[in-house]
């Protein structure tokens, strides 16, 4: 995966060193689509001089190059590194983005019918639903009912 990404990044005329592959590897190879802090994170284990200027341009520079996309949320952006048409399931509670298992044909079919019927040439979509995953919903189902006076 490493020298993939690395030749990758080679093509966009990206100057490749260990820190922005280690921030590329955070966001490609992750499920959570995760924000600038828990990417941080991820990489300072490895990198303890790691800085959060060295992860926003790192990120710019992916973005650019039509590896990972930006999705902005009200409170934080978040980073998607599935490129494919697809839905986000986006949790209000916690946070947490995960894609959808299934409807990947749907949004598919969406987007090709969207881009005939209004004869415009789409390059890139985000479909979110909004809800509680199944570990909030479960929170919440077990927190007693409080009654309004």
């Amino acid at each position: 995966m490493q020298q993939q990404l690395a030749a990758r990044l080679r093509q966009w005329g990206v100057r490749v060193t260990p820190q922005r592959l280690a921030i590329a590897e955070a966001v490609l190879n992750s499920s959570d689509h995760p924000s600038v802090q828990q990417i941080y994170e991820r990489v300072r284990q490895h990198f303890p001089s790691m800085t959060l200027a060295t992860i926003y341009s790192t990120l710019d520079v992916l973005e650019q190059s039509g590896l990972i996309q930006e999705l902005p949320f009200q409170k934080v952006s978040r980073y998607e590194p599935n490129l494919d048409p697809h839905v986000n399931l986006v949790c209000v509670q916690c946070g947490d983005v995960v894609d959808a298992q299934q409807g990947h044909q749907a949004v598919v079919r969406l987007k090709n019918q969207v881009a005939r019927d209004a004869n415009f040439e789409i390059g890139w979509q985000r479909v979110d639903f909004y809800g509680c995953c199944r570990r909030c919903a479960a929170g919440q189902a077990s927190q007693p009912a409080t009654a309004s006076q």
